[in-house]
This record gives structure tokens, sequence and C-alpha cells, in this order.
């Protein structure tokens, strides 16, 4: 075929020798598979590929060509040089490429480009002489990974690293077309590195955004290990491949993130060969690697995949009834105002415990919604979808003062599933299986101990919740339990687990040899829900923590209760029961429930603790009053009765006396109005007036007398410690008090849902008066005291004196109660010891933010 082509120079203007294309051969080349006669030789020959302008609607045609050559010549050197785009054909010029050409022609001159279509491709050779000085890629090449060498880079602590990240972009090669995609030319990149004398100073290689596709060439580096192989962003799909071009490289971490190869259903098991070159890869040590897969991030998409299923459309659930294929539960939450933890909580009150399992797997949130999969459980996902219409209960919450946003009335969440988004997968998560390898690594041989105290926390466990507070899932776990250890196991520990009830205990009867069993911290709320267990022999059982031990005033009465189920008990709750123990006397009086909040962290304990602070008083408690907010005081305190009179003592008293309401004093009762205190001002200016104080949080008892979602009345007394910097060196003045609080709603409207509302106080009434003998006598038995004083502890087997530790360690770190037992059990109750944990693995960062309170 013969063309008429004009004649013209190309000059780059880089101080290289300019082209001049003069086509002395008219023949050109199409839709053949030889050249005939001619021979390549060095000249430069031209090349055309005609697209017709159908890649138009793609992002970057010219890409989508360059591959589909490098694809085509198969690893042979071949560096496009002024490649120009056009309309219907972009042309380029390249020379010394014989190798590439052949290959061109034994396809007959047509190129596959990745999105199907076919183009063909004409070639006319010798178009321009090759003279010295032309323009060299090799040269280019070569100068560009010499300049980079001088600079090698940090990464991620990692020092000496070369960086040939999206190699091909440098400016220098603006005339020419460089990719290591072409294993050619990362051949040659490779051989330049190699053979530079700066080479031993590297450490790390970043071959990101290349194209890539093999990665052959990197054996040159083999049998040395270096800080980091960075591969991310490449088009790395084949494992077999790369576990084999990568056989002899070593580094400590490998990067293979964007990779198609992660997005594969085999990813990570089909780069196993790789363990031993490789400690970490993508920031994950590798023999974790396994738990980040998730179908979610490489093989689903939400847009198209499965069946949705909402309110428009329930009655098609049926359809899936017989389904094992993973079914996806989608949350919209633009706002992310739910955490994870959040989410399932809520999730699993709303479901009904009483049907199949169900076991929430590969949690994530993409921005805007939170999305997890579930399989085999249609029972519950009926009842969700037709029970629940689609949408997850908001149980009422308790209102805080410290201006969050809090529920007063019931609320709902709604939600919507894809059905059948993908059929289930040997490397999918089998929460059975998973459950049972969790428990059996939960198993203290030598003890013959089952430790499952806070069972979700397992490692084992990630990607997987499992709720105990299930019946079903809880009579699941037992069976596994029993069928496991049979007669190897003498004691158990299922604390902080959410359980609601056992029922059937007929599983655990086989285990002939358990003695011991831990249920402290859940959510049983009555001995009736765990009767069934009074089958079992047991020795010790563990009940501390529930809500079942608020329901008895005396200790009698909890101890005889639940000897009448467990009659062969000799050690509740950790204290031997033939001692005749005693427990702590009832702290909180609530005529509802739903006020137990209110008299924790929530409000009081929070309140008390920003009063202690007198220098900060005016800051933190202005928060908790209004306009229109009553504060009044009365003393009652008699100085001779005082444990011991000294002079200072009516001087410390009277700062309350000053504001003291005492009517029965008064001869005067003009002086009515004096000490009664109206608006927010008003009262943080009294407030700053009186001593600083500490208050024993153990002495606290609690009434709350009202209490209807409004409103509320709290009544509270307990002693306290007059801690006034001047009076540090005088001796320990302690007072007893009572305060009333009269809360009620300031606002509402507020916050997820605009259904929640704010408290502000609205009466505040202190009263100050003489500490009894017998809270002197178990005045801070907790809480420190300054170092010239030493108090006597509270007795370490009594079970008074485990919950003072806990407490304590409570207001010590913040953390929540779970939390709080964990490391003080683990501890062996050694106070010293537990604090040493919780430094350190504040330290490590192994406490979640969630623990905190």
């Amino acid at each position: 075929m013969h063309s008429r082509i004009a004649r013209h120079v190309i000059n780059f203007s880089d101080g290289s020798v300019p082209i001049q294309v003069d086509y002395p051969d008219p023949r050109v080349f199409r839709n053949c598979s030889n050249y005939a006669d001619r021979v390549p030789g060095l000249s430069w020959n031209k090349f055309s590929i005609h697209h017709l302008g159908q890649l138009e609607y793609l992002e970057n045609p010219q890409q989508v060509i360059v591959e589909a050559i490098f694809d085509a010549v198969d690893g042979e050197e071949f560096y496009p040089v002024a490649y120009e785009r056009g309309p219907h054909a972009d042309n380029f010029l390249a020379r010394a490429c014989k190798p590439a050409i052949d290959k061109l022609f034994a396809q007959k001159l047509c190129l596959s480009i990745s999105t199907g279509a076919s183009l063909q491709i004409s070639v006319q050779f010798g178009v321009a002489a090759n003279r010295s000085n032309q323009i060299s890629p090799p040269l280019l090449v070569s100068q560009e990974v010499s300049r980079l060498m001088e600079r090698l880079e940090v990464h991620n602590g990692v020092r000496g690293v070369l960086n040939l990240s999206n190699f091909g972009a440098n400016p220098c090669f603006k005339n020419i077309v460089v990719s290591l995609a072409n294993v050619s030319t990362l051949r040659q990149v490779c051989q330049n590195i190699y053979h530079d004398d700066r080479f031993s100073a590297v450490n790390g290689f970043i071959f990101a955004d290349n194209q890539m596709k093999s990665v052959d060439p990197l054996k040159l580096f083999g049998d040395v290990e270096y800080g980091l192989l960075d591969l991310s962003g490449n088009k790395i799909g084949s494992s077999v491949r790369l576990c084999r071009e990568l056989n002899r490289v070593r580094a400590k971490e490998l990067k293979l993130a964007d990779n198609p190869i992660t997005k594969s259903s085999k990813y990570p098991n089909s780069i196993k060969a790789l363990q031993g070159n490789f400690s970490m890869v993508d920031g994950i040590p590798y023999d974790k690697l396994h738990s980040t897969y998730t179908p979610l991030n490489h093989d689903i998409d939400m847009e198209s995949d499965g069946i949705r299923i909402d309110w428009t459309n329930k009655w098609k659930l049926a359809d899936f009834e017989h389904s094992e294929d993973w079914h996806a539960f989608l949350v919209p939450d633009p706002m992310h105002l739910l955490t994870e933890q959040q989410l399932f909580s809520l999730f699993f009150i709303t479901a009904n415990q009483m049907l199949t399992e169900i076991y929430p797997c590969y949690y994530k949130f993409d921005g805007k919604e939170h999305i997890f999969m579930v399989r085999n459980c249609f029972e519950q996902i009926a009842y969700l979808v037709h029970s629940c219409n689609l949408e997850i209960k908001l149980p009422e919450m308790q209102p805080k003062l410290d201006d969050p946003d809090v529920s007063m009335d019931p609320r709902t969440i709604p939600f919507y599933l894809r059905m059948n988004v993908i059929r289930f997968q040997l490397h999918h998560v089998d929460p059975q299986e998973r459950i049972t390898k969790c428990i059996q690594k939960c198993y203290v041989v030598q003890n013959r101990l089952l430790k499952l105290s806070d069972f979700q926390a397992t490692e084992g466990l990630k990607g997987l919740w499992v709720h105990m507070g299930s019946t079903r899932i809880l009579n699941n776990m037992l069976t596994i339990i029993s069928r496991l250890f049979m007669s190897n196991c003498s004691e158990i520990r299922l604390c902080n687990n959410n359980i609601l009830r056992i029922d059937d205990a007929r599983v655990l009867s086989r285990m002939g040899n358990l003695r011991a069993l831990d249920l402290g911290h859940n959510w049983i709320h009555d001995l009736e829900h765990i009767k069934a267990l009074g089958e079992l022999p047991l020795k010790s059982l563990r009940l501390h923590g529930n809500p079942l031990c608020q329901k008895y005033s005396l200790p009698n009465d909890y101890i005889q209760a639940v000897l009448e189920i467990f009659p062969q008990l000799t050690t509740l709750d950790g204290v031997d029961l033939s001692s005749k123990p005693g427990q702590a006397p009832q702290k909180n009086f609530l005529c509802d429930i739903g006020a137990y909040e209110l008299v924790g962290d929530v409000f009081l304990h929070n309140y008390l603790r920003e009063f202690e602070q007198a220098d900060e008083r005016a800051n933190l408690l202005m928060k908790y009053y209004t306009d229109d907010s009553i504060f009044t005081m009365t003393c009652s305190y008699v100085i001779e009765r005082a444990p011991s009179f000294n002079t200072h003592i009516n001087k410390r008293i009277s700062k309350y006396n000053r504001h003291s309401r005492n009517i029965k004093k008064w001869s005067d009762y003009s002086k009515a109005t004096n000490e009664f205190h109206v608006g927010v001002t008003e009262i943080i200016d009294v407030l700053m007036e009186l001593p600083s104080v500490v208050h024993d949080f153990i002495s606290l008892q609690t009434d709350v007398m009202h209490f209807n979602g409004q409103s509320a009345v709290i009544h509270v007394t307990g002693l306290m410690r007059d801690d006034s910097p001047s009076t540090h060196n005088q001796k320990e003045l302690y007072l007893a008090f009572s305060r009333n609080f009269v809360l009620k709603v300031d606002d509402q409207g507020l916050g997820f849902g605009k259904k929640s509302c704010r408290l502000k106080i609205v009466n505040d009434h202190l009263s100050i008066m003489n500490p009894s003998r017998n809270q002197l006598k178990s005045a801070f038995k907790v809480c420190p005291l300054p170092k010239d004083r030493v108090m006597a502890p509270a007795s370490e087997d009594s079970l008074e004196g485990k919950s003072d530790k806990l407490i304590f360690f409570l207001e010590l770190t913040g953390l929540t109660s779970p939390w709080c037992t964990r490391i003080v059990e683990s501890a062996e109750w050694d106070f010293e010891l537990a604090t040493k944990m919780f430094l350190k693995m504040v330290k490590n960062s192994e406490i979640p933010e969630s623990a905190f309170l």
C-alpha cells in the first residue's frame, strides 16, 4: 500500500538532533503477517493506530492504546517517540525494535485493547534516517534513574528508598513514552539500578502506579532483605506469576494495595507462598493478613449485586427463604452518628432472641451507610422485615445535663436489604467454625479453665459478631463447650457477655467436673432466668454486677435466694459462704429503673467530681443551671460534737454557716430571703465561696424519688473531706452532707431524630452536718489520703473490698465497668499490679477509645 505524506522535521528542543521525516519508502503495511523483503534496521519507523475516534469516551485513550501495545510486544524493547493524538489515528515513531515489530506482525497488525475492541495498526519503515545525537529513550531512562539514585527518600521510617512511582510521568520523558508496564523497560531500569555505584545504599523500592502486570526483573534484587517493596496501584492480577517472580525477593513490608490481585476472592491465601519473604503486607503482619479480607471490599458491588428489599417490596422476601447465599443489611447514617458497637447493640436489642441464630459478618462503613452481611437466618430476617417494618429500635435513653442529645422517646432507624449479593465460598467466614476455634483458644489447660469473659473481644472473632444475649446463640455455644471439653473443664468464665438468661443447662451436665461458673456483669435480671443451672453440682458461682443483685436490700436475702436454687454452693461472688459474709448495703433506691444512669456517671458522679475542683467551679458547673435555678444551703454541724475539737474547725465551718438558711436559729425572719439564691450567676458566686472538698464516693447513697422522663428528683447522702489548701497541715475534717436536686427538661427536639431533650437543675439544696460514727469508721477506705495518713484497707477477700477496688479503679482510669473488671481480675485483685497493667496497655495502645467513659 502506498501513501503520499508531506515531509517534515521533528525538533524536540532538548538539545538533541532533530528527526527529518522524508518517507523514502512509500509502502505502508496493514493487516498483514509479514513485511516481505523489508528490513526494519536502525532507521525510524512510523506506527499509526487507527481508532477512528472510537475511544474518545475513555478518560485516557492514549494510556489504553499504549498498554495494549506493550501487551502485544510482550516484553520486547519498544519506546514510542513523538506520540501524537489524532481524531482518527494516533501516530508515533520508533526504532531499533525489530523483535517488537515481529510480534506485532505475528498478530496481523491488530491491537486488542482492554475495552474488548480491536484496532488496526499501520507501519511504514524507514521514514527517517537515524543520526548521531538524536533522541535516545534508553539514554534518557538511564539518566533519570541516575538522578533518582541521588535522591533516596525516607518512607514510614525506612531510609534509603528509591522512589520510582509513576516513573513514566517524569518531565524528562515528555517526548517519549516510557512505561514500566513494558517488562523490557522495567528490566533496563533494574539493571541501571543494580550496576550503579550507589546501589549499596538502597534499602527499598517504590514501583507504585506504573500499570505493571509483571515484576520479573525484580529478581535481580533477590537474596537481600530490604525495608520496603511498594508495588501498590499497579495491575498485578496473577498470584501464581507474582509468587514465582518474587520467589527470591525479600523485604520487611510488601505493598500490594489497589492491585487486581487483592480483589480476588482467593486473596490473601493466593500469596501464601510469599509468607517467608515479607513480614508485613500493606501494614498488616503476614500471619494476620487473612483477617482483613472482606467480600464487601473485593467482590460485591452494592449498586448492582443482589435484589433490594425495602418497604415497597417486602412481599418479595419470601423468594429467598431457602437461599444459602449472603444477604446484606444497609443502615443509612450519612452523619455517622452511630459507632459499630452502638449499631450492633441496637440491632441485637431489636432482633428476636428466641428465633434463629444471626451472626453479622464483614461490617464496614462506606461513608454514608453501615453495611454487614448475614446468611442462613431467614426466620430472623423475616421478623426484622415484617414485624419490625425494616426499622431498628432505639430504646429510651437517659438524659445527661452536659449538653448531649439524649432520647426521651422510643425512636427507630430504617434499614434495607440486598438479598443474594454473593454465594458462600469456602474462604468466607463460617460462624460455627470460627466460634469453635476461638473457644478452643480460650481454654487454659493447666488450670482446666475456660476463659470466655468478654468473648466478643477475642482476636479470632474480628469480622464476626456473636451476641450471647441470644438464647439460641448461647445454647449453641454451651453445646460446643460441652462437646469439646466434657470432663476436662472445672471452671467457665462467662462474665461481660450481655447474657440475659440460661434456660437449658442439660448440655453442661455432660461436663462432670464443672464446679465453678462466672456470670458476673451480664444482663441477668432475675434468678429465675438461671434456675436451670441449679441442676449442676456447682460449688462456686459469681453473679456480681447483674441487675438481679439490685433486687435485694439485705445481704442475707440475696444469699438465701441464691442458695435456694444452688444449695451446694460454698462460694458466692468470690466470698466464702462458711464465713457468714455480709455485703455492702444497697446504694441506689430508684422509683423507676429508667433513672439508673442519673445517679451514676451521666449526672451525679460527674457533678460531684466537678464540684471538687474549687478553682474551676465557675466554668465546670455553669452548664448545670439556668437563670431560673434556685440554690439554698443549711449547715447544722455542731462543733462540740467534732471527734477532736480545735480552734481551726470553727473557721473551716464558718464558710458554710455564712450561707446557711437554718431558720430555726434565726431571730429575725426577714433574713429568710438573703440566702435564697436565684439564677446561674448568683449560684456560681456562692459555690465559688465554699471550701474545696473531696467526696467519698463509696459512702454515697442515692434515692430517686421521682422520675417521669420530663423531670427527676434526686436525694443523695454521703461523706466528704474538707480539702482546702490552707488546711493540708491540719487534722482531717470530715463532713456528712445531703443534697437534693430537682431536674427538669430545658430543651427538646434535639439530636438524632429530633426527639431528644436536655435537662437542667431547677432546685439545688445542700445540707452540711456531723458524720456518724459508722461513717467515720469507714471513711475513705479506697480513696487515697495524704501521704502522712494511712488507713486500713478493705478486706482483700470480702465482696465489699473487691467492689471498693473496682469503683476506685473506675474513678482512677475512666474505663467502663467491664474493662475495669477485666483488668483488676487479671491482676488477681492486686490494685498496684492492675494500675501498672493499665498504664502498660495505654502505652501500647491496647485499649480502644470505646473502653473509656
